[in-house]
């Protein structure tokens, strides 16, 4: 039995590995996933492209340490666009964590073993509060991770984007000065990043609202404009997939509160 809600827009993308292979530079210009070999891998991530969120992590973890990346990324997917126990979303970040700390550990050149050590960690760190998280230590951790992503894959959008709002988001817990003192957090640190994931993936919806939220946080009311027109952007895209497709909605939802 499934322990995971289905994707509701499933039904609307139906890729198989060879559409997967013909298309992987459109689907994976944010996270600089390297195109697999193995005809197994490609399949799991049609699964993953389709909607099929929960097979896809399973049969990528059938795959051992070629499928971590994978198996990753579809459980953030599923625990950040879909779960809706915050208690479940924890602790399936907490996994994604774990298993990006071994990848590193076997992959130390794959920046996604890096950037899922940080997305995944600053999404509790969220859970937690950031003010507790950064009294744990865990914003160095975040920092460190993010930034390993991005010296081994400069363009890597998402990893621009997190390690935006990681700057964003403790320059509005505990300010400016604080932050830039005490946990290396600036203002224009975060601009460049959040322009950079700009830069890069201009198409994708997930960066333009995640950039939107980013931008609320360091600057509230001023930036307010701003990330309402990414939103607006971000909504009025066609969704290449299904994960692409609940960022699109969720955009949609936003700008309809």
């Amino acid at each position: 039995m499934s322990t995971w809600l289905p994707c509701p827009f499933a039904a609307d993308y139906r890729f198989d590995a060879e559409q997967v292979r013909a298309q992987w530079p459109a689907l994976h210009a944010v996270d600089a996933e390297p195109l697999p070999e193995a005809d197994a891998l490609l399949q799991a991530w049609a699964l993953f492209h389709s909607g099929q969120f929960e097979r896809a992590s399973s049969a990528a973890l059938a795959l051992g340490v070629d499928g971590l990346s994978l198996a990753n990324r579809a459980t953030a997917a599923y625990a950040g666009l879909i779960e809706p126990q915050e208690q479940t979303r924890m602790e399936l970040f907490k996994r994604v964590h774990s298993r990006a700390c071994a990848h590193a550990a076997q992959r130390p050149g794959h920046p996604n073993a890096w950037y899922w050590q940080g997305y995944a960690l600053a999404r509790y760190a969220e859970g937690i509060h950031v003010a507790r998280a950064l009294a744990q230590g865990l914003g160095a951790q975040v920092r460190a991770a993010l930034e390993a992503a991005l010296v081994l894959a400069p363009g890597h959008a998402y990893a621009h984007v997190a390690l935006g709002a990681f700057h964003a988001a403790v320059i509005d817990k505990v300010g400016p000065l604080v932050g830039a003192m005490t946990y290396g957090a600036r203002a224009d640190t975060a601009l460049n990043h959040l322009r950079e994931a700009q830069r890069l993936a201009p198409d994708s919806a997930a960066v333009l609202f995640e950039c939107a939220g980013a931008l609320v946080l360091l600057d509230g009311e001023a930036r307010l404009a701003e990330a309402t027109r990414l939103q607006e952007q971000a909504a009025q895209l066609t969704a290449r997939d299904a994960v692409e497709r609940l960022w699109v909605e969720l955009a949609r939802t936003s700008l309809a509160l």
